[in-house]
């Protein structure tokens, strides 16, 4: 496995009993000083680091795999926290991966300290048991439970005969009984650790708040381009609902004129370039809000081979239109012959659509931005497609910002 011959010392924080994979969800408990070991070991795998800042020691790392169309999210912890902006600390991280078990390929806490730790997390994060009452149930009869680490650090915060009687509700399964003495705990934890816990409420609520306005929480913008039956509205609709990140599509024709009724040429097209502008615009502000934004169609649109004889001025006015949009951060063109292209929409001629198609071509080869994909193949093969290269262009952008960050810190430490 990668992490262990990378040296890192992991284990599964919960769900070891049936991690919540299919969910694509992974919860991992990592050692402090194997955390940049960590992210360098899953790079390679596909996993990017999601920008997040107000979570305390979590790390987010997002993979995809085309080949399945299954998304993979792992969160990691360097060290075991609770509470309402994980304001309740606890020394124990070390202690519980030095007692963690292997179990066939994965790497898990022992019984006692799941326990311990699944209690915790659903009573002072959580609030409730919840869907966790059965593996609580099941863990709490491990041996050695009252030997944890974690019990015995309950045991300091709350002296007396806390420890004994949530192990003996959890046994029972008196869920009512033991959610009830969550708040108690949790104000006991809060006046142990009274100055780490309200430091850590300050700087969560700051981080979180300053992390909405960061550089590298900002989303995409997407062009999805091609000629008429390409797929773009489908693919867009696709990606709508399966992208793991918030996604927004605008619709950014050249053709399309804000208002009905006749008006002078040059009104027109100043209108025309105006309402381009205007949704560009929007879709900025959509993307500082950390949104992937998918053009559906682009201003690139005008510069495609007439339909019919254009004049001087006709061209002048679809170079306009054609270049009144700065260029987006993406750029995919579906790709699919003339003949297959009419035979799905039966509009415009084979002949029209091939040269559109050559025209799309030769806008992506002139762009570094730009990619090609095959639509030929059944729609959801060219959604899983489209993610992959839209997935790889956020691994390359998140990459090169922590790179261009950590130099400068280098640099400022010189």
């Amino acid at each position: 496995m990668a992490l262990d011959r990378a040296g890192v010392r992991w284990c599964l924080l919960r769900g070891a009993e049936g991690p919540d994979v299919p969910g694509g969800d992974v919860d991992l408990l990592v050692a402090r000083d194997d955390a940049a070991r960590f992210t360098g070991a899953i790079a390679p795998l596909g996993f990017a680091r999601l920008p997040a800042w107000g979570y305390g020691s979590h790390r987010f790392h997002l993979g995809y795999d085309a080949a399945t169309d299954r998304w993979l999210k792992l969160d990691v912890v360097t060290e075991l926290a609770f509470g309402p902006w994980f304001s309740l600390p606890s020394e124990t991280a070390p202690l519980c991966l030095s007692r963690r078990l292997r179990r066939g390929s994965a790497v898990v806490l022992d019984d006692s300290d799941a326990f311990w730790c699944l209690l915790l997390h659903r009573l002072l994060d959580k609030g409730s048991v919840g869907a966790a009452a059965a593996a609580l149930a099941r863990l709490a009869r491990a041996p050695g439970c009252a030997e944890s680490p974690l019990a015995y650090e309950i045991e300091r915060i709350a002296p007396g005969s806390c420890t004994p009687l949530l192990l003996d509700a959890a046994r029972r399964s008196a869920w009512i009984e033991l959610e009830a003495a969550g708040p108690a705990l949790a104000a006991a934890w809060r006046r142990r650790h009274r100055l780490a816990s309200l430091r850590r409420r300050a700087i969560g609520r700051l981080a979180r708040s300053a992390g909405l306005f960061l550089r590298s929480r900002r989303g995409m913008t997407v062009a999805l381009v091609g000629p008429d039956g390409a797929g773009k509205s489908s693919s867009a609709a696709a990606l709508a609902r399966s992208f793991p990140l918030a996604v927004r599509t605008v619709y950014m024709s050249p053709a399309m004129t804000p208002r009905r009724g006749p008006s002078p040429r040059g009104a027109r097209l100043a209108l025309r370039i105006g309402a381009q502008l205007w949704r560009w615009c929007r879709a900025q502000a959509l993307r500082l809000r950390g949104r992937l934004v998918l053009f559906d169609r682009y201003a690139y649109d005008a510069l495609l081979p007439a339909r019919w004889p254009l004049g001087p001025l006709g061209r002048l006015r679809r170079w306009l239109l054609g270049h009144a949009c700065p260029a987006p951060q993406l750029i995919v063109v579906l790709d699919a012959p003339g003949e297959l292209l009419h035979a799905r929409t039966g509009e415009h001629g084979p002949v029209v659509l091939e040269a559109e198609r050559r025209a799309y071509l030769r806008l992506a080869r002139g762009r570094a931005r730009a990619i090609v994909v095959d639509a030929t193949h059944e729609p959801d093969r060219v959604r899983r497609d489209v993610t992959g290269a839209i997935w790889a262009a956020y691994q390359s952008r998140w990459a090169c910002k922590r790179f261009s960050l950590s130099r400068r810190r280098r640099r400022t430490a010189a």
